[in-house]
């Protein structure tokens, strides 16, 4: 098949959506499948990780220029780019939530006249048999169904995320444009040839919002781990006496540390801790984050260290004592992020504090991961923590399915899906076609 693959996030962007789509782009690619990338051009953004593109497999990449409000702190801040990067995670989450929400369907709604005509050009000079767009932005998709109508091309919707259903996050402000985005989510999941969803939950929340027929066309391709990322890393060594809790990514919208900071000074005080325990936060933290551990009375325990590239990054996770999962209570069921694959794969603990009876609960407890609690309750957090700390000295043995969520082999069964909707929808347009010329 011959694919236009569109993303607003794609390398040399780094973090979970740019990471998803290389992956699915390479084994796509190594499918046999012709792929395209359209995707942003120069943002301010939180990851840069230009190793990624050295495995992307794509034929070719067209980068196209935007107005949303990253791109254009781009612009402003010129060559200067500490300025930007200042600017943007030292403003605080409210502010830059209201910007969010003075834009119809989303904040990345300006990329849209760029990409169809980019999207447009693509499609005169080359034939495509699918359109693919990984969403969010989710307003990506609106000029990739047009585009689809036009050029007779079906389209893939991939939903890495809750849309309208998100519950937790008030991403649309107002009512009119809560119900606008709305209308717009069910056109975009009636017209998709294929849904594609990165878990159960949300396959299944569509499916119950906007209309159970959905799920006859609805795949799941979880965020899994690239097997390929851990056969190739140098040996990693563990000092014993020190112990190393780390967490790897972003923290947004309602997660938060401030619990688990409670919950161990607590357990400083009560002489719980492991000797020369230390907290490790891989990643760019906004200014609400540093502010919660400068108040958290434990700062010396706690170490930033600047974002690593995705295969140092694993390596850090290998010579971590434990690895820490957030998940905040409210979040819809289907939340599950994208690093606790990566978690399970290593075969380190994790204290997880996550919602039990959400999707990621479930499947820490289906890989052996018993380390769970609310991410809100410092008790609980203590009891957890105690408990995982209590197990250094044990052999543990956890029971991850790599098998079922390695991705080259979930892209696999993707790429069936892909070429079944291809030869189907083709037909279909070509049959159409035909019909017409005889009128």
């Amino acid at each position: 098949m011959k694919i236009l693959f569109i993303s607003y996030f794609y390398p040399p962007l780094a973090g979970p959506a740019s990471l998803r789509n290389l992956k699915t782009v390479k084994y796509l690619s190594k499918a046999g499948n012709t792929i395209d990338v359209l995707t942003v051009g120069n943002i301010v953004y939180n990851y840069y990780d230009n190793g990624l593109l050295a495995e992307s497999l794509q034929n070719r990449i067209i980068h196209i220029p935007s107005f949303d409000p990253m791109s254009i702190l781009e612009k402003l801040s010129g060559k200067n780019k500490t300025v930007s990067n200042q600017i943007y995670h030292n403003t605080p989450e409210r502010i830059k939530l209201f910007i969010r929400q003075l834009y119809p369907l989303d904040d990345k709604v300006l990329w849209l006249p760029n990409l169809y005509k980019a999207g447009k050009k693509a499609l005169k000079d080359e034939k495509y048999d699918l359109l693919y767009v990984s969403c969010g932005p989710f307003s990506s998709a609106v000029a990739v169904r047009t585009l689809s109508k036009h050029f007779k091309v079906p389209y893939i919707l991939e939903m890495r995320d809750y849309w309208t259903l998100l519950s937790d996050y008030n991403l649309q402000g107002t009512y009119l444009n809560r119900l606008f985005s709305h209308y717009t989510e069910k056109k975009l999941l009636q017209d998709a040839s294929l849904i594609v969803t990165v878990s159960k939950g949300i396959a299944e929340d569509i499916s119950k919002h906007f209309g159970s027929f959905l799920a006859d066309k609805t795949f799941i391709l979880y965020n899994g781990h690239d097997e390929e990322d851990f056969l190739s890393l140098p040996a990693v060594s563990q000092d014993k006496s020190k112990y190393t809790l780390s967490y790897f990514g972003a923290l947004y919208a309602k997660r938060s540390l401030k619990w688990l900071l409670k919950a161990l000074k607590d357990l400083q005080k009560e002489n719980k801790l492991p000797p020369n325990f230390s907290l490790h936060l891989y990643g760019n933290y906004h200014i609400e984050t540093l502010q919660e551990i400068k108040q958290s009375g434990i700062e010396e325990m706690v170490k930033i260290i600047p974002q690593l590239n995705h295969q140092e990054a694993i390596s850090a996770m290998l010579s971590s004592d434990a690895l820490l999962l957030l998940i905040n209570s409210d979040s819809p069921k289907g939340t599950l992020t994208s690093k606790v694959f990566e978690y399970l794969r290593t075969g380190k603990p994790i204290l997880a504090l996550v919602p039990q009876n959400g999707e990621a609960g479930k499947l820490l407890q289906e890989s052996g991961q018993n380390y769970i609690c609310p991410m809100e309750s410092v008790s609980a957090i203590k009891i957890c923590a105690e408990k995982l700390f209590a197990d250094r000295e044990k052999e543990l043995k956890f029971h991850y399915p790599e098998d079922k969520y390695e991705r080259r082999k979930q892209v696999e069964e993707l790429n069936k899906k892909l070429l079944s909707v291809a030869r189907r929808e083709g037909k279909s347009f070509f049959n159409k076609e035909i019909k017409r010329e005889r009128v």
